[in-house]
């Protein structure tokens, strides 16, 4: 009996691992395929994402954790005492899928927000011209907000109204390019974790760093306070 109960609750846990890849895999695809289908509405595909997430966590995940207190336990502990060792096999898949799902979300959301990025950037590749005497004017593209311009022809000073969904970049979406763009950094700073105070400071340090260094490439007026907010955001998670 033992080997046999042992055998099913193998089998079950390698279905769920491998119903859990397949869903990641096909999250992160319906994830990003969500922005065509949504007209590029990015908070929405971010909802569709943490959507999926929810399901994920609900169908598998939690799934683990029910079928062993409901099925696989009280069998086992009828059979004998091997049941803890077997529970523990749960516990940890439970948690290792966990520490996945949110690598996956922190992956998709900078895949996301790449995707959308390609997009929204379009929408400034056009000429703008001074409302009083129609000179070409220089807007600044990567200034993710209402800008004021003025025309070195006639000096008129011009209110640069962006569309929302250019001016949505500023925000989530380089944020999230950044951190995509720092992951080696960030796997680094998970890692560092669990092997001593110093060594996870000095990982937490490189990631802002790179992090910071990856959003100024794209928010190039934000470079005059890297140095403060690293600092403050190596105070806010250490």
């Amino acid at each position: 009996m033992k080997a046999e109960l042992i055998a099913r609750w193998d089998a079950f846990l390698q279905k769920m691992e491998a119903r859990f890849e397949a869903s990641l895999l096909q999250g992160e695809q319906a994830v990003l395929d969500s922005l065509e289908e949504n007209n590029y509405d990015y908070y929405a595909s971010l909802r569709t994402l943490m959507a999926i997430r929810s399901q994920v966590d609900a169908s598998l995940i939690r799934k683990i954790n029910d079928t062993w207190q409901q099925q696989v336990e009280p069998l086992m502990r009828a059979d004998g005492n091997y049941w803890a060792d077997e529970s523990f096999k749960g516990h940890q898949a439970a948690d290792d899928m966990h520490e996945r799902m949110s690598l996956w979300q922190y992956i998709t959301e900078g895949r996301l927000a790449e995707k959308y990025y390609g997009h929204a950037i379009q929408l400034i590749n056009r000429d703008f011209f001074c409302t009083q005497c129609n000179a070409p004017l220089q807007v600044k593209k990567d200034f993710f907000m209402a800008q004021y311009v003025a025309c070195h022809y006639c000096a008129a000073v011009n209110t640069f109204e962006p569309e929302t969904k250019y001016v949505t970049l500023g925000w989530n979406v380089v944020d999230s390019m950044s951190a995509l763009y720092a992951l080696q950094e960030y796997g680094d700073m998970l890692k560092a974790r669990s092997i001593n105070p110093l060594a996870y400071e000095q990982a937490v340090r490189k990631y802002y760093e790179k992090y910071f260094d990856e959003r100024i490439k794209l928010l190039p007026h934000t470079a005059h306070t890297r140095e403060q907010d690293i600092e403050r955001k190596i105070k806010q998670t250490i």
